[in-house]
């Protein structure tokens, strides 16, 4: 006896056929400074993974040197070696896409992720279903982002947050700090006093400081300040660190460098080193060990948020399809990249307004990209 059969019915397979790389470097709207350094102009790599069947899947990665050791050439070249394992594999297997990537090459997680995205577009485009679909459906139609301002100095600090939350209508802004404890705690207290009381204020050091600098630091911000949360105030190694300004606080702490991977995430809930966790696509190398942290949090009863490596239209898409998905991101995510640039590759841009961006109800990811933008801003390495 044979089952039902229907006219809509797909093809297994999504068999690859190639993953094509293109460099593209659009200029930020402001410099973008953080304790560990800044780009005034990163690349993005593009990625398009093109299937036997004709299907084409888009990817992102937007690496940042001063975060980890990839650079857009590395990207490239990590994605040429990847290319050579998957040709032939069905990327809509994705747990065996990520082994073979795994055994492929060490490391490299945000060319991995360019890659997994791409699998999840390009599945998605299959079966017809937005990606957040795939990831379990949604439970937000528009995820609530806030926007940061950069280490500078005070009075350019203020005016840049004001015009985020008065006229931008951001409702939370992250300030940037990591730099000389008395000179970020002026920062903060000022543009906290700019704005209106319901635009909530977070700081985030990313490392910046040791653990005898970051909790008097913190200690008094909290007392003088209503702040949202405290993120990655101390290095990523220092599980120690993170505990103990953890213990030291009222105010949440958010762990972001240390909790790159699945197993960093377990590590950091075990110990009880932070109250919620950062899933960034980027560092984790892709939607698929993005959940697992998800997941992970969920089990350790902890909220997340998703961050973002400020990537352009694609890695955006893929970061909202992820915060739309995930019951327990309850903070103001960061998936709002491409309010920080001047141009876009994509055919229609990414909603990004009031302090939300809207995730797109397209198959796949829910966005094209604009092949005049794309050659426009193409990148020779």
């Amino acid at each position: 006896m044979t089952g039902p059969t229907s006219g809509n019915q797909v093809d297994d397979e999504l068999t690859i056929k190639a993953v094509e790389t293109t460099p593209v470097k659009i200029p930020m709207t402001t410099d973008f400074t953080i304790s560990g350094g800044g780009q005034e102009r990163p690349t993005h790599v593009l990625v398009r993974l093109r299937t036997e069947d004709g299907v084409i899947g888009l990817g992102e990665a937007s690496p940042k040197p001063f975060f980890s050791a990839e650079t857009a050439g590395s990207v490239v070249h990590a994605i040429d070696q990847i290319e050579q394992t998957l040709v032939g594999t069905d990327a809509g297997n994705l747990r065996a896409v990520h082994q073979i990537m795994a055994d492929a090459i060490n490391g490299n997680p945000f060319a991995k992720t360019a890659v997994d995205i791409a699998c999840h577009d390009a599945l998605g485009k299959q079966l017809g279903v937005p990606v957040s679909r795939l990831l379990g459906g949604r439970v937000r139609d528009a995820v609530e982002v806030g926007q940061s301002v950069g280490i500078k100095p005070t009075d350019e600090a203020v005016a840049e947050a004001e015009t985020y939350a008065h006229v931008d209508g951001f409702g939370s802004i992250k300030v940037k700090v990591g730099d000389e404890p008395a000179t970020a705690a002026e920062r903060v207290r000022a543009i906290a006093g700019a704005l209106d009381t319901e635009t909530t204020v977070r700081v985030d050091a990313n490392q910046g400081y040791t653990v005898d600098q970051a909790i008097p630091l913190f200690r008094q911000l909290e007392q003088d300040l209503d702040l949202l949360l405290v993120e990655q105030p101390v290095s990523r190694d220092d599980i120690d660190g993170m505990q103990a300004v953890t213990d030291a606080l009222e105010t949440p702490v958010l762990a972001d460098e240390s909790s790159f991977s699945p197993q960093d995430a377990y590590t950091v809930a075990s110990r009880n080193a932070a109250d919620i966790l950062n899933i960034k696509i980027m560092k984790a190398g892709g939607l698929v060990p993005s959940q697992q942290i998800a997941s992970t949090a969920v089990a350790a009863h902890l909220p997340v948020a998703v961050g973002s490596m400020v990537e352009l239209g694609v890695g955006t898409a893929a970061g909202a399809h992820l915060a739309a998905s995930l019951p327990n991101a309850v903070y103001p995510s960061d998936v709002k990249g491409p309010s920080l640039f001047t141009d876009t590759v994509l055919e229609t841009p990414i909603d990004v307004s009031d302090g939300r961006t809207v995730v797109p109800t397209g198959p796949g990811l829910g966005v094209s990209l604009d092949k005049e933008k794309v050659e426009e801003y193409e990148e020779t390495l």
